[in-house]
């Protein structure tokens, strides 16, 4: 879904362990990708895995990027955005760094806008995460942050509308497992044709 570039500059938020910020370098083979995180030690295991010249994993914080403004072609995130601590901060960097038309994706939990329908999703992700804890880790609390931190998040159309307000345009949403998760693909817009 993200488009076609001969060497995009790209950013991917909250890299992690780098599984997004490879396959953008198998995407655009010239390229230049910084897989950003603030967790050493994920970016430790990033770096080690890392067979590709043009990734650089660095420590930042996606709420204050040190990347120069209008510098970026696209910015990409798996699980990012709702687990930043200020959102709207969050977004507004985003818009900084990219350049006009530029391109950002974000795959993420998704929360219906109805209340019954956010009630049943955050209680399937509460069992779910913790059926999981238990097999993993022998500890149903291990992934039960991922439920809580989506009390917090803004529904669909209420983040829809947070790009909006912040000069973006959103070209494409898909829905997956039953609209739990949610491929979401702005686009910055010019000066001149943002609100």
């Amino acid at each position: 879904m993200l488009p076609s570039h001969e060497s995009p500059v790209c950013v991917d938020l909250a890299c992690g362990t780098g599984d997004i910020s490879f396959l953008l370098a198998g995407k655009y083979a010239r390229g230049r990708i910084a897989g950003l995180d603030i967790t050493e030690p994920m970016l430790d295991i990033a770096r080690h895995r890392n067979a590709h010249p043009n990734i650089s994993f660095v420590k930042q914080d996606m709420g204050s990027l040190e990347i120069e403004s209008e510098s970026v072609d696209i910015v990409t995130g798996g699980y990012a955005l709702r687990n930043a601590p200020n959102l709207e901060t969050v977004i507004d960097e985003i818009g900084r760094v990219l350049k006009p038309r530029g391109v950002a994706a974000f795959l993420d939990f998704s929360k219906p806008g109805a209340n019954i329908p956010q009630k049943m999703e955050y209680w399937c992700l509460k069992i779910w995460t913790g059926l999981w804890g238990v097999l993993l880790h022998r500890n149903h609390e291990v992934y039960s942050y991922i439920a809580e931190s989506l009390e917090r998040f803004p529904d669909r159309h209420h983040l829809r509308n947070m790009f909006n307000q912040k000069g973006f345009s959103v070209i494409d949403s898909r829905l997956f497992f039953g609209g739990i998760t949610e491929l979401l693909v702005v686009q910055k817009l010019p000066r001149a044709e943002a609100p």
